[in-house]
């Protein structure tokens, strides 16, 4: 089973804006999800320099808003599960859409305040992660 730490390693293919900015915890996951059974096992959140912070308002550190994550699940069956039920809870809300990618049991989650042609790597950047 893969586990993202702070050592983790970003995919070569994606942007420099992109930063590390934190691993999600049992203590600090906002969505009380880790570990649980058909969720995820580790997540790391990530910035990225191209959103700016006054854009986004109301997001805590470590929100998808302000860059993105990446969750790592047991199955790509659950991977996939999440991000349908993502894509699913977000389709008539446009304040919440996001970019969504899976990778056998990796979801790479990058936020909406990103543009389609700045995320246009992130699925083969995604392909990397599974």
């Amino acid at each position: 089973m893969r586990t993202l730490t702070t050592r983790t390693r970003q995919p070569r293919s994606w942007p420099s804006p992109r930063v590390l900015s934190g691993v999600v915890t049992e203590d600090n996951d906002p969505n009380n999800l880790l570990g649980r059974p058909n969720q995820y096992t580790s997540k790391i959140t990530f910035t990225d320099s191209r959103i700016k912070a006054g854009d986004v308002t109301g997001a805590d550190p470590g929100r998808v808003e302000l860059g993105g994550a990446i969750e790592v699940f047991t199955t790509a069956a659950d991977a996939q599960a999440r991000a349908d039920y993502i894509q699913k809870v977000t389709k008539g809300m446009p304040m919440l859409v996001e970019y969504d990618y899976v990778s056998g049991p990796v979801l790479l989650r990058v936020s909406r305040y990103l543009t389609p042609t700045q995320v246009a790597d992130d699925k083969t950047g995604a392909a990397s992660l599974g």
